[in-house]
């Protein structure tokens, strides 16, 4: 039995792929994760917006981290980063 809502199966499915595919390491996501997920969508945040902010979050990690760091990282940790980048792309 899953704790996910089915409405919005699709949409956490896309953005955890991404990340994952994008730090190359992992199964799955954290909870905490998940829920940040869920709330993006609930504020109508467009999942490839999204997975862009994701994307930009986690080259300005690498680039302050170095490339090594980034197989542990979670939205948790570069939800800061993520929020930035999403205000900027609705400016």
């Amino acid at each position: 039995m899953s704790l996910i809502d089915k409405n919005n199966l699709s949409y956490l499915t896309e953005v955890e792929q991404y990340f994952l595919n994008l730090k190359g390491a992992g199964l799955s996501l954290s909870g905490v994760d998940y829920d940040l997920i869920s709330k993006w969508e609930a504020r109508g945040i467009p999942a490839r917006q999204l997975c862009h902010a994701i994307s930009a979050s986690v080259a300005e990690f690498r680039h302050k981290h170095g490339a090594s760091s980034v197989h542990g990282l979670s939205l948790g940790r570069i939800e800061r980063f993520i929020e930035d980048e999403i205000e900027g792309s609705t400016r």
